[in-house]
């Protein structure tokens, strides 16, 4: 997520979430598998993952100072919160921060 003023003074605000397509291709059977797990599942203790380790954990993670690949939406919203324009596309981002899940 990031949130800037841009030269209209409108905000502008964008929603990024990893591109795993690059990876997992149409019907083969990781991308079957992962159809059949639908999500990865954040319990107390552990997590099931989608994808495998090697895709959640780290290609598609986000890392700090790492380009990454993201589908992304971005929003151009008035003063009044009205979204006046709205864009989804494929995107290389870099994040400035990793976190974890506590």
């Amino acid at each position: 997520l990031y949130i800037v003023f841009n030269s209209k003074m409108v905000i502008v605000i964008g929603v990024h979430i990893a591109d795993v397509s690059y990876y997992v291709r149409p019907d083969t059977a990781l991308d079957l598998e992962a159809r059949n797990r639908c999500t990865t599942v954040y319990l107390v203790d552990r997590r099931t993952d989608m994808l495998p380790k090697l895709l959640t954990e780290n290609l598609c993670s986000l890392r700090s100072n790492v380009d990454r690949l993201a589908f992304s939406v971005i929003w151009e919203i008035d003063r009044n919160y009205n979204i006046i324009n709205s864009k989804y596309c494929k995107t290389i981002i870099r994040s400035r921060r990793a976190f974890t899940y506590m």
